[in-house]
């Protein structure tokens, strides 16, 4: 694997941030990814010229939670929503008409969906019945508003960050689990899109 650090990252208030998604494949080999995530902050000002402090480079939740004088300074839990980043970035380039939704989350949908494509002939290599994989997808935008996949993680963090997560999260999973338990426990009943309402959208089914 070849890579390569992004110099100029896209900032939110000075600050370098990351984009945590989560998506999960089921055994039947549908894949779907939840439409609500968020956003995580470093806690400090972003400098490509201080390589030796970790805190403004990863922004991963571990790691910033030990910075004990500046984590949850600007943000709480150092997470935005993804409407409060819309609204930034709505201030910050009003020119360029930016929409969340439109000009980002559907990017990383699509690497996403490359990203399952890739891999879906070696997962479950068991041929287990009714089981699934959750999967924390990061991505970074750069200064001209690309998308850039960091990482795919196995076992993603699902801790309460702040206030917000304490909704997102539960409501993310009563989804999840309305998504692959509700044809188990009702056979006889067919669940034609069991994904509607639950925020999770269907990107690829066999």
């Amino acid at each position: 694997m070849i890579q390569k650090y992004l110099e100029k990252p896209l900032l939110y208030k000075g600050r370098k941030f990351d984009i945590r998604l989560w998506a999960f494949a089921h055994s039947c080999q549908d894949f779907y990814v939840y439409n609500e995530g968020y956003i995580r902050t470093s806690s400090e000002a972003y400098s490509s010229d201080n390589t030796d402090n970790e805190y403004i480079h990863l922004t991963n939740n571990c790691l910033q939670v030990k910075n004990k004088d500046t984590y949850g300074l600007h943000e709480e839990g150092n997470t935005v929503s993804f409407q409060q980043f819309e609204q930034y970035i709505k201030e910050q380039f009003p020119n360029y008409n930016l929409e969340f939704d439109r000009d980002f989350l559907q990017r990383m949908k699509d690497i996403a969906i490359d990203c399952y494509m890739s891999v879906k002939q070696t997962l479950n290599p068991n041929k287990r019945k009714n089981c699934f994989e959750l999967f924390g997808f990061d991505f970074m935008i750069d200064e001209d508003f690309r998308v850039w996949l960091i990482e795919v993680n196995t076992n993603p963090y699902i801790g309460i960050h702040n206030q917000k997560m304490k909704h997102i999260l539960p409501k993310m999973f009563v989804g999840l689990f309305k998504i692959v338990l509700d044809p188990i426990h009702s056979p006889d009943e067919i669940i034609e899109n069991p994904h509607e309402g639950t925020g999770f959208d269907l990107l690829y089914s066999r």
